[in-house]
This record gives structure tokens, C-alpha cells and sequence, in this order.
């Protein structure tokens, strides 16, 4: 798919969400988003070992104002804010997550879930939010099948 057409999906936030991609698939994106004047950004699950370490990467990745409080609700408002990035949308990159999804699938859902919100919320103020899982690319065939 050319930078194009997913410029133009991107800069549309009624299409925004958390999405599952392949890792191939990010980069251009990715590309395409900062084109855009978009934020984007990786956070890595790789060896992820709880909640409190996933909330610490992401804190550390999007630069957190001090005295984030490391639980679902100040994620929540922290990705709905994102306002010290001064971008025209974001795009987040999520690699890695397989491991983490399988040693804390409550944990996993739970960010999932606040992840679709915060795209909710900033699709209400016509702010594109893309959250892009990556999945190796088996894993993502077999999530068609």
C-alpha cells in the first residue's frame, strides 16, 4: 500500500483504534503518521514481567509527567492527554506483546480495553489515536482463519 491512502486512513479519527497488525506492517505506518505531524511511538512487552513494568515502559516511552500513578485509570488519563507531545494525532506502536499476553492475559485484556478508550475518547475530539498491535505473522494468519 503506497504512504498515500494511509496518510489519508490516518488522518481520519472516526477509523482510529487499537488494531492488530504483523510487525512488517508498523513501519509504514508509522512512516506514514509522521508525515502527518503525528507522535509515534514503540512500547516493547518484550520480557515484560507485570503490570507494574509494562506501566513503567510506557511512562518512560511517552515521557509521563511526573507523578503517574502506575495503575489502568492514570494510564487511561495519560494517554488521553498526551497534550505535552503537541502532536496532530498519535500512533503506538505495540511490539512484542505475545509473551506478556500469554503470562497475564487479565493484565493484557485490561490494556487492550483502556487502549480502545482513550481511542474512543480522542475520536470525540476528532484527534486520531491508532494503537497497533504487532503479531508474528503466523499468529495473525491464524487470527483470519
Amino acid at each position: 500500500m503506497s504512504a498515500r491512502p494511509l496518510a489519508e486512513l490516518l488522518r481520519e479519527p472516526a477509523q482510529a483504534g487499537a488494531y492488530y497488525l504483523t510487525a512488517s506492517d508498523l513501519e509504514p505506518l508509522q512512516d506514514a503518521a509522521a508525515e502527518l505531524g503525528m507522535c509515534c511511538a514503540h512500547v516493547s512487552l518484550d520480557g515484560c514481567g507485570d503490570k507494574q513494568e509494562l506501566m513503567h515502559r510506557f511512562a518512560t516511552v511517552l515521557e509521563f509527567p511526573e507523578g503517574f500513578g502506575n495503575n489502568w485509570d492514570a494510564l487511561t488519563d495519560s494517554l488521553g492527554d498526551l497534550s505535552w507531545l503537541g502532536a496532530d494525532g498519535y500512533v503506538l506502536g505495540l511490539m512484542h506483546s505475545q509473551g506478556f499476553r500469554e503470562s497475564h492475559p487479565a493484565d493484557y485484556d485490561a490494556l487492550v480495553s483502556v487502549l480502545e478508550d482513550v481511542a474512543d475518547s480522542w475520536r470525540a475530539q476528532a484527534v486520531p489515536f491508532w494503537a497497533f498491535i504487532t503479531v508474528p505473522d503466523a499468529d495473525f494468519a491464524a487470527m483470519d482463519a
